[in-house]
C-alpha cells in the first residue's frame, strides 16, 4: 500500500498544520495565565490605597485590562510593562514578578515599597527599564541584575540600599543610565562604568562612597551627566573630565576632592554646569583661552583657591551664574566680568578682595543677585544704582568699606528682596524704602546713619513681605514712633540694639505677633508711661512685655484686653487662679497633660512676664535672673515631654 504521505502530500501538510495551530491555544493559555498568576502573587504581597488594584481580580481572565498593565500588541500577549508611580502602594516585592518573563519595564517610583530587592529580577532578560526610586527599600543591590542584558535605565535612588555597588553592572553594555543617589551605599566608583558606551546620565549622590573617580570616566563617548555630590570622594578631579567631549553636567559637590582645578576646565567644548562646591580645591583659577566656551553655570563656593580673578573669566559670554565665595582670592574685581552679558548671579563674598568696585558691575541690566559682602572694597554705591540693576533681587555689600549715603534711588528696584549693607561707613538719614513691595529682609546695621524725622519707619509699613529689619549700631535718636507697631505681620527679627533711641517703648510694638527676636539693649530707651531717671532695664520691660504677648495671644493694646489699662494688668487680673481665662488656649490644645503643663511651665512663665514688665523698674529683674529661672523652666518641660 502507496504511502499516505506520497499519495496525499498536501493532505499530510495540512494535518501537520493543524496540529499546530490546535497545540498554540494551549500554549497561549499556559503563558498567559503564569502572567496572571504572576500579577496576582504580585498583589498579594501588597497593600494599597481603595480601589488602586481592583482590577487585579481572581474572577478577571485579561490581565491586559488590568490597571498599570500593558501587553504586547502580538499574539500571544504577554505582560510588558508595569506602571504603578506614586500609586500609594506598601508591601514588599515578591521574587514571583520574576515570573513576567517577557516584562520590559517595571515602574514602581514613588510608593511605600520595602524589604529586598529580589535576586529573580535578573532573569528578566528583557528588562530594558526599571525604576524602584523612591521607596524604602533596604539590603544589597543583586549583583544578578548584570545578568538584564537589555537593560537600559536603572533608577534605585531615594532608597535605604547599602553595601556596594555590583562591578559587574558595568557588563550591562546597554546601560544609558543608572541613578543610585540618596542611599547608603558604601565602596567606591567601579572603574567598569567607564566601559558601558551608551552610558549618558551617572548619578551616585548623596552615598558614602569614597576612593577616586576613576580616570577613565571622562574618556566614556555618550557620558553627558554626572553627578557625584554629597559622598566622601577624594583625590584629585581627573583630567580627562575637564577634557570630554561629551559631558555637559559635572556635579561633584561636598566630597574631599583636593589638588588643583583642571587647567582645560574653563576651555572645554561640552561642559555647561560645573560644582565643585564645598571641596579642598587649592592653587588659582585656570585662564579661559577657548573663543567661546559654553558654560553656564559655575559653583566653587567653599574651597580654597588663592590668587586673582583672571580677566579672561569675561570671556565666558554664556554664563549665567559665577560662584566663588568663601576662597581666599585676592585683587581686584575684573571689569570684564561685568560685560557678561548673561550674567544673572554674582557671589564674590568672603574673600579677601580690594579696591573699588568696577563701575560696569552695577550696570548691568540681567543681574538678580549680587553677592560681594566681607571683603575689603570700598567707594561710594552709584547714585543711579536703583536704575541701573532694574533686576536686581538681591543686593549683599556688607562688611566692606562702602561709604557715603544709600542711593535713594534703590526705592526704584522694586524687585529686590534682600537688601544687605550692614557694617561698612555708610551715612546720611535712613532712606525711604516703602516702594519695595518684595521687600524681605533690610540689614542696614553698623553704619553711620540716622533716623530723621523716623518717616522711614512709617515707608516701611508698606512692606508686607518685612522679616527682617536689622538697625543696630547707627546714630539712631529721639523716640521711637508708635508706628513701629505697623510694621509687617511678618516681621520676625527687629533689632535697634547700640543706638542712641530715648524715651518709652511704644506699646503698639506689641502688635507684631510674628517677632521672635528683638534687640533693643544699649540705648537710653525708657519703658511706656514712666518720666522718672532713664531705666537701664527697658529691655527686660521690653521681654516681659513679648513674654506675655505670646502666652496670651493678646497684644497690649488689643481690644480682647477689656478694660485693662494695659497688658500686664490685664494678666495680673486672672493670676493665678483664673490664668486659664487668658492664656492662649492654642497652646495646650495638643497636650495630653495640660493641667501639669499649666502649673509648671506656663504659670511660672506668666509670673516672670509679670515681673518683668512692673511698674517701678527698681522691682524688676535683671536679665541674668531671668534666664536662670527660664531655664528651670525648660528642664521641667523637658522631662515632660513639651520640648
Amino acid at each position: 500500500m502507496a504511502h499516505l504521505d506520497v499519495l496525499f502530500p498536501g493532505l499530510v501538510w495540512f494535518l501537520c498544520l493543524f496540529s499546530f495551530l490546535c497545540s498554540l491555544p494551549k500554549a497561549t493559555c499556559n503563558k498567559t495565565e503564569d502572567d496572571r498568576q504572576a500579577l496576582l502573587c504580585f498583589k498579594s504581597r501588597l497593600s494599597s490605597q481603595a480601589g488602586v488594584l481592583a482590577s487585579w481580580s481572581n474572577t478577571s481572565l485579561d490581565v491586559c485590562g488590568w490597571h498599570g498593565i500593558t501587553c504586547s500588541t502580538m499574539s500571544p500577549r504577554r505582560v510588558i510593562a508595569l506602571d504603578l508611580e506614586s500609586e500609594g502602594i506598601s508591601g514588599s516585592i515578591p521574587p514571583c514578578i520574576a515570573n513576567l518573563t517577557s516584562l520590559t519595564r517595571m515602574q514602581f517610583s514613588n510608593n511605600s515599597f520595602h524589604g529586598k530587592i529580589p535576586s529573580e529580577l535578573g532573569t528578566l532578560s528583557q528588562l530594558s527599564n526599571l525604576n524602584l526610586s523612591m521607596n524604602t527599600l533596604e539590603g544589597n543591590i543583586p549583583s544578578e541584575l548584570y545578568a538584564c542584558s537589555q537593560l537600559q535605565i536603572l533608577d534605585l535612588g531615594s532608597n535605604s540600599l547599602h553595601g556596594e555597588i555590583p562591578p559587574n553592572l558595568g557588563q550591562c553594555k546597554n546601560l544609558q543610565e543608572i541613578n543610585l543617589s540618596n542611599n547608603k551605599i558604601q565602596g567606591s566608583i567601579p572603574s567598569s562604568f567607564a566601559n558601558l558606551p551608551a552610558l549618558r546620565r551617572l548619578v551616585l549622590a548623596s552615598n558614602r562612597l569614597t576612593g577616586n573617580i576613576p580616570p577613565s570616566l571622562g574618556s566614556s563617548p555618550s557620558l553627558t551627566y554626572v553627578y557625584l555630590g554629597m559622598n566622601a570622594l577624594t583625590g584629585i578631579i581627573p583630567k580627562s573630565l575637564a577634557n570630554s567631549s561629551s559631558i555637559q553636567v559635572l556635579w561633584l559637590m561636598n566630597n574631599n576632592f583636593t589638588g588643583e582645578l583642571p587647567k582645560a576646565l574653563f576651555n572645554t567644548s561640552s561642559l555647561l554646569k560645573i560644582s565643585f562646591r564645598r571641596n579642598n580645591l587649592v592653587g588659582h583659577l585656570p585662564s579661559v583661552t577657548a573663543t567661546s566656551p559654553s558654560i553656564q553655570y559655575l559653583d566653587l563656593r567653599d574651597n580654597h583657591i588663592s590668587g586673582r580673578i583672571p580677566s579672561s573669566l569675561g570671556n565666558l559670554s554664556s554664563l549665567i551664574d559665577l560662584l566663588l565665595m568663601e576662597n581666599d582670592l585676592v585683587g581686584s574685581i575684573p571689569d570684564s566680568l561685568g560685560h557678561i552679558p548673561t550674567l544673572q548671579r554674582l557671589a564674590l563674598s568672603v574673600n579677601n578682595l580690594s579696591g573699588t568696585v568696577p563701575p560696569s558691575l552695577f550696570n548691568m541690566s540681567s543681574l538678580t543677585y549680587l553677592g560681594i559682602a566681607n571683603n575689603s572694597l570700598g567707594g561710594s554705591i552709584p547714585s543711579n544704582i536703583g536704575y541701573t540693576l532694574p533686576n536686581i533681587q538681591a543686593l549683599i555689600l556688607s562688611a566692606n568699606k562702602f561709604d557715603g549715603p544709600i542711593p535713594a534711588s534703590l526705592a526704584n528696584a522694586y524687585n529686590l528682596h534682600m537688601l544687605y549693607l550692614n557694617s561698612n561707613s555708610l551715612t546720611g538719614s535712613m532712606p525711604f524704602f516703602g516702594s519695595l513691595p518684595n521687600l524681605e529682609e533690610l540689614a542696614l546695621a553698623y553704619n553711620k546713619l540716622d533716623a530723621g524725622n523716623w518717616g522711614f519707619i512709617s515707608s516701611l509699613t508698606n512692606c508686607t513681605r518685612l522679616t527682617k529689619l536689622m538697625l543696630s549700631g547707627n546714630n539712631l535718636q529721639g523716640k521711637l514712633p508708635s508706628s513701629i507697631g505697623k510694621l509687617s505681620d511678618s516681621l520676625e527679627w527687629l533689632w535697634l540694639r547700640e543706638n542712641k533711641i530715648s524715651g518709652p517703648i511704644p506699646l503698639e510694638i506689641g502688635n507684631l505677633k510674628s517677632l521672635s527676636s528683638l534687640y533693643m539693649d544699649y540705648n537710653l530707651i525708657t519703658e511706656y508711661g514712666m518720666s522718672e531717671e532713664i531705666s537701664t532695664k527697658g529691655d527686660v520691660y521690653s521681654f516681659g512685655v513679648l513674654l506675655l504677648h505670646i502666652m496670651t495671644g493678646c497684644s497690649p493694646t488689643d481690644k480682647k484686653c477689656n478694660d485693662s489699662a494695659s497688658l500686664h494688668e490685664f494678666v495680673d487680673r486672672a493670676y493665678p487662679n483664673n490664668i486659664h481665662e487668658v492664656v492662649d488656649p492654642t497652646m495646650l490644645q495638643d497636650e495630653s497633660n495640660a493641667t501639669e503643663v499649666m502649673r509648671s511651665c506656663v504659670i511660672p512663665l506668666i509670673r516672670i512676664g509679670l515681673t518683668c514688665s512692673i511698674t517701678s523698674p527698681i522691682e524688676r529683674p535683671d536679665m541674668e535672673q531671668v534666664s536662670t529661672e527660664i531655664l528651670s523652666i525648660m528642664h521641667v518641660a523637658s522631662h515632660m515631654g513639651v520640648i
